[in-house]
């Protein structure tokens, strides 16, 4: 369970106020920059960003970018915690559960902040209504 949420950093850039008018919605990804942890507790630092482009095809130009980072703290049982460590030394993943939690947390306060940063930059707000739900992969053997 999430029982921290930090946000340490936020940057907003405005490359070229020419193409706000063909603006699309942006580009949104999440990094999981490390993970560490120890007994009932996780730290997760993290980079959300949002890229701006003037079109969808791969010669649009770039308009701006929203970058927030910072980290969460996870409350769990130590077997949960250990798992969640192993899973990121071993494949750079979290458990599903726990990446849905903290995928749909940080989508959810990072879009918020990041509304107030883009309207000053005259940017569509990088709002993700829905929630997150991801499938573990299935094994080639399968």
């Amino acid at each position: 369970m999430i029982s921290g949420f930090v946000i340490s950093k936020v940057n907003g850039e405005l490359s070229s106020a020419d193409g706000l008018s063909k603006q699309h919605f942006p580009k949104l990804n999440i990094n999981f920059d490390s993970v560490e942890g120890e007994g009932k507790d996780l730290k997760i630092d993290y980079t959300f960003e949002a890229s701006y482009k003037d079109g969808d095809s791969e010669s649009s130009k770039e308009i701006g970018k929203l970058t927030l980072s910072g980290y969460i703290n996870i409350q769990d049982d130590e077997s949960a915690i250990k798992e969640a460590i192993s899973k990121w030394k071993e494949k750079h993943s979290l458990p599903v559960k726990m990446a849905e939690e903290v995928i749909n947390g940080l989508n959810f306060r990072c879009s918020a902040t990041g509304t107030l940063v883009a309207y000053s930059l005259g940017l569509i707000p990088p709002l993700v209504i829905s929630q997150t739900r991801i499938e573990e992969p299935k094994d080639e053997k399968q």
